[in-house]
């Protein structure tokens, strides 16, 4: 009976462990702590392998990990009514953890980021907190709101690379910028997918999001050419990059390849999805390609240090 209780236990603690790491959405969390690595390591060749494991790096990452950590856990927290229309089988807080638990872990993850980011410097400290709160702001009032939560996911996303910059002056400033650009819109356009995706619950709940507002005929417009201009953007970098990152042309032929065959490619095959996108599973699918046209895109930066 005892032995019983005990494997009843350890279930319900390995549940509710395994219940915090999708609350925080690890897998996202593990995506931006690379797209960290790789852009701090890859874009500037003055950064040396030490480097990553320098204690001032370890305090970003872990800075980052954690206000990002909280971000999505106050996101969850005020969706759960929402939730439970959308993804009911996917509801955590209420069901496994705590409401209470759940707004301790958010604010304790925050004080820690900031507190970690100000070991670094007062102004990677002011951009951790700036989307801490920002990242609070989106849950509380504009998730749902027309297009400024989209933009305000995109701009986080974003801060990820160009909070490099001022991190560290050897930091390649365009490097840094140019991803930072391509992360912002990639994001942009999974965002509004995701809101068409999520039509039929939000507007349940009032929701004012882009599809809901236009439609998903006009919303299906406005992802069209962003998703063209994001595929001739790309186009652009190819020519764009030699300049920038002083690559061989063996190097140049190398990444050509890989953008054309694992970003632009993808890209315009994600144009016919969404041409032919009618309902939930087709947004859903086109949800899952913008993710792997974003995650090859980061991927690109090996790139800069091959040449």
């Amino acid at each position: 009976m005892v032995g019983l209780l005990k494997l009843e236990t350890n279930i319900t603690i390995s549940n509710k462990l395994i219940s915090f790491f999708n609350l925080i959405r690890y897998k996202n969390i593990l995506i931006i702590t690379v797209t960290q690595l790789f852009s701090y390591y890859f874009l500037s060749e003055s950064i040396s392998l030490e480097d990553l494991f320098s204690d001032r790096f370890v305090l970003l990452i872990s800075a980052t990990f954690l206000s990002a950590a909280a971000g999505y856990i106050i996101n969850d927290y005020m969706d759960v009514k929402l939730d439970m229309v959308n993804k009911p089988n996917a509801v955590i807080i209420g069901k496994i953890i705590s409401r209470r638990w759940a707004i301790f872990l958010h604010s304790i993850f925050n004080i820690l980021a900031v507190t970690l980011a100000w070991l670094i410097s007062y102004k990677v400290a002011f951009l951790v907190f700036t989307c801490s709160l920002l990242l609070w702001m989106y849950s509380q009032y504009f998730k749902k709101s027309y297009l400024l939560g989209n933009l305000l996911v995109a701009v986080m996303t974003a801060s990820t690379i160009f909070i490099l910059i001022p991190f560290d002056e050897r930091t390649n400033v365009l490097g840094c910028l140019s991803y930072a650009i391509f992360a912002f819109f990639s994001n942009l356009i999974r965002e509004i997918i995701k809101d068409t995706e999520d039509i039929r619950g939000d507007s349940k709940f009032n929701a004012n999001t882009l599809p809901i507002k236009l439609g998903i005929r006009k919303t299906k417009s406005i992802l069209l050419y962003l998703q063209s201009l994001f595929t001739l953007s790309c186009f652009g970098f190819i020519f764009l990059f030699p300049s920038m990152s002083n690559c061989n042309k063996i190097t140049f032929v190398k990444f050509l390849f890989y953008i054309v065959f694992l970003v632009i490619i993808p890209s315009i095959y994600a144009l016919y999805l969404l041409w032919n996108a009618d309902t939930k599973k087709h947004f859903t699918k086109l949800s899952f390609w913008s993710k792997l046209i974003m995650i090859f895109g980061i991927f690109s930066m090996i790139f800069w240090r091959l040449g």
